[in-house]
């Protein structure tokens, strides 16, 4: 059996560099609406690294939650079981350095939205408590401060700068969003003690295994949900008299004389040049929030590295064309 596990886990390093290339290509294939001949359009003028950009930003929050998590449940098991030695997560758990684990909570830190931050809390607590429960059997005033006191203080602490986003949220009828406030405080110390060891196994190993046979598929959901290609909204000229026409898509490639446009229903478009009156650059809806909640000016949908690095909003956040109206004429006056 452990010769089995080796094998598999060399297969599996094997073909992880041949996933991110299977994303992209079904990346495309998506956006393509399946049809092979716009696929090849989009293969010719989407270059590799805009895909790659969008892979990473994308899916940068995700390597931190499966390694947090995972080392969180390894660490349960090995508090809790008496024999372990057979256990492919232990092993795992007992190869994962400390200065990783350090690096990957700050990675996450700063990648995760503020939502997602007091399950980050949580699962950095557990570690912590469960490492030193493991490491320092013999002191119990260390683990009682480390695993009790610790996980109580941050929760009170956690309360009280989340507290108006919480009434906020519920006044607002956003129930995950008060789950994920509410219940990684309570949780947290309940996750630095041992677990009986009779379903230690089944508590730790099912959910870590899951989440394996899970992962590739979320990424691909996740993937194929991202933007590759800008957003924009091409006001075109008409007949005197008549309303201007608003198209919406995602510009594939401009050159001296057409705009290559992949409308929302996945048809391509040749747009003459002359026929554009004006243009504006949209926001994707991936990136319109859906939570009008925030924490002390912070909404709750920003990473923390967005929430401090500058951003400019976009010039056309309110701009009628990305809903489909036509400027005023007035308003086209000194449009680029």
């Amino acid at each position: 059996m452990p010769g089995a596990e080796a094998r598999g886990f060399q297969w599996a390093l094997a073909l992880l560099p041949a996933f991110p290339i299977v994303l992209l290509v079904l990346r495309l294939w998506h956006l393509s609406r399946q049809d092979l001949h716009t696929m090849l359009l989009l293969v010719q003028n989407v270059g590799p690294l805009d895909l790659v950009s969008s892979l990473v930003i994308t899916l940068m929050w995700v390597p931190p939650a499966f390694l947090l998590a995972g080392q969180m449940l390894g660490l349960l098991y090995i508090v809790s079981a008496a024999d372990r030695r057979d256990s492919w997560l232990s092993k795992t758990t007992d190869r994962t350095r400390d200065w990783v684990l350090a690096v990957t909570a700050m990675w996450a830190a700063i990648a995760w939205e503020l939502r997602f931050l007091p399950a980050l809390l949580m699962l950095t607590l557990a570690i912590v408590g469960l490492t030193v429960r493991r490491r320092h059997p013999g002191r119990p005033r260390l683990i009682r401060a480390v695993c009790v006191v610790l996980p109580l203080v941050a929760a009170a602490a956690e309360y009280a700068w989340f507290g108006p986003a919480i009434v906020q949220a519920v006044s607002d009828g956003e129930t995950v969003l008060v789950l994920l406030l509410l219940l990684p405080p309570i949780l947290a110390p309940l996750l630095t003690g041992p677990i009986p060891a009779r379903v230690a196994r089944a508590a730790t190993h099912a959910p870590a295994a899951g989440a394996a046979l899970l992962a590739p598929f979320l990424l691909l959901a996740l993937f194929l949900r991202a933007p590759v290609l800008p957003s924009v909204a091409l006001e075109l000229t008409t007949e005197p008299g008549r309303p201007a026409q608003i198209v919406l898509g995602n510009v594939v490639s401009v050159d001296d004389t057409m705009t290559t446009l992949l409308d929302d229903h996945g048809a391509v478009r040749f747009v003459a040049n002359r026929d554009v009156a004006s243009k504006a650059l949209c926001q994707g809806s991936e990136r319109v929030p859906s939570s009008a909640v925030s924490a002390h000016r912070w909404q709750v949908e920003e990473s923390a590295l967005e929430w401090l690095l500058p951003s400019a909003e976009p010039a056309s956040g309110n701009d009628s064309r990305c809903a489909g109206r036509p400027l005023l004429p007035s308003a086209r006056l000194g449009d680029s």
